[in-house]
């Protein structure tokens, strides 16, 4: 009786890992892959009128520079600085902090603006550089900037003013190629031309 149950058991572990069932849970495995692959994480995140990632508006300048290092390039004056970092591999991929002191009220430079170029950054909702145009306006209410130097570039610049965040869009293809993060409802005077 014993070697009929073992003997009728056999085939049975056997269905049990056949390819179809391995395929269905090959997919299954992959499917809870891309959901937490679609997940932005912290250090990733695009926060409009906040910041991106670490770097968060109004900090200190110098926690830019604790936390990415000794910029690759740099220029300052009359209180206002602007660095940039840039990936070490082939893309090249540019973060930039523009900062400003209050002069006369804080002694303190601050961070007021940050531009990403690296689709690794994300909002919230997935706009990251790369996106198009069309979908962007699905999460933002853009207004275009004038901008001559983004222009000659063959970029044409777009902002929700309201929420703290405007897009360079390539003006051939109409994706973006760079996010920036500023202070909500800030004039648009105020920004500094990173480009």
């Amino acid at each position: 009786m014993k070697k009929l149950f073992l003997i009728m058991m056999v085939p049975l572990l056997f269905a049990c890992n056949s390819p179809a069932d391995k395929k269905a849970t090959d997919s299954a495995t992959t499917d809870t892959t891309v959901a937490i692959e679609t997940e932005v994480k912290p250090e990733q995140l695009i926060s409009p009128g906040k910041g991106v990632g670490h770097l968060t508006i109004d900090l200190p300048v110098d926690s830019a520079i604790a936390k990415l290092g000794k910029p690759d390039s740099s220029d300052a004056a009359m209180g206002s600085s602007l660095m940039a970092w840039y990936s070490k591999d082939e893309n090249k991929y540019r973060t930039a902090v523009f900062a400003r002191r209050d002069m006369g009220n804080d002694e303190v430079s601050r961070i007021k603006l940050i531009m990403v170029t690296s689709p690794w950054f994300k909002t919230e909702n997935g706009v990251a550089t790369g996106t198009p145009l069309t979908d962007i306006e699905k999460s933002y209410p853009l207004k275009p900037v004038d901008n001559a130097t983004a222009a000659k570039k063959g970029l044409l610049v777009f902002d929700d003013n309201a929420k703290g965040i405007t897009f360079d869009i390539d003006s051939a293809s109409k994706k973006c190629v760079a996010i920036t993060v500023h202070q909500a409802n800030e004039k648009p005077e105020s920004y500094i031309d990173m480009h």
